[in-house]
């Protein structure tokens, strides 16, 4: 079992660090506490991606669920805002 720092689970899932502390939970990544610090293990971080990998508009995979990086392109590509999100008109 590999178990992974914060700054080693973000490089490993491809999101800064501060991402990854902001997100975890609300993403449902799998982690626990160890000397109050969050840890994850390589092994979790594996299944959890293969199960939770999105497929973008132009048959990309690898953006996590949930993450801010999703809205962003959707709106900029001109998608309808995801229900709930307030969104603003575009620029000229």
């Amino acid at each position: 079992m590999v178990i992974l720092n914060i700054q080693q689970a973000a490089k490993f899932l491809g999101k800064t660090p501060a991402a990854l502390r902001n997100g975890y939970k609300r993403w449902g990544v799998p982690h626990f506490r160890l000397g109050g610090q969050i840890k994850f293990t390589q092994e979790a971080l594996q299944e959890w991606v293969g199960k939770n990998m999105v497929q973008s508009a132009e048959g990309e995979g690898g953006d996590l669920p949930g993450s801010p990086t999703n809205g962003r392109r959707a709106r900029r590509a001109g998608a309808a805002p995801q229900k709930g999100k307030v969104s603003t008109a575009p620029r000229p």
